[in-house]
């Protein structure tokens, strides 16, 4: 019984620390790759879980997430834009 007390009280405390460790929504691989490559870059089958994500950071404290994620995105496109790299219609327009 005694070789048994410090083994069940080892587990709980082993146990419990994953009860400590709440994840932050914010922190998640979904998020990070919208600030990394852009809203766009987000595959089409996880968009719904990225708005509930979206949602839950805002619930967290982080309220401008989303704008600041769109601010970003606008700002790379207009970088990428400064110039006609492709046959578009706009480069059509030019060269006709």
């Amino acid at each position: 019984m005694i070789k048994i007390l410090p083994l069940v009280v080892f587990s709980t405390l082993i146990m419990g620390q994953a009860n400590f460790e709440k994840d932050n929504p914010c922190t998640h691989p979904l998020i990070k790759l919208a600030k990394e490559k852009g809203l766009k870059s987000i595959p089409i089958k996880d968009i719904i879980k990225f708005r509930r994500l979206i949602k839950a950071c805002e619930e967290s404290g982080n309220l401008k997430i989303m704008e600041q994620l769109e601010l970003m995105d606008w700002e790379r496109d207009y970088k990428r834009s400064k110039s006609m790299s492709s046959w578009t219609s706009t480069h059509a327009m030019f060269v006709f």
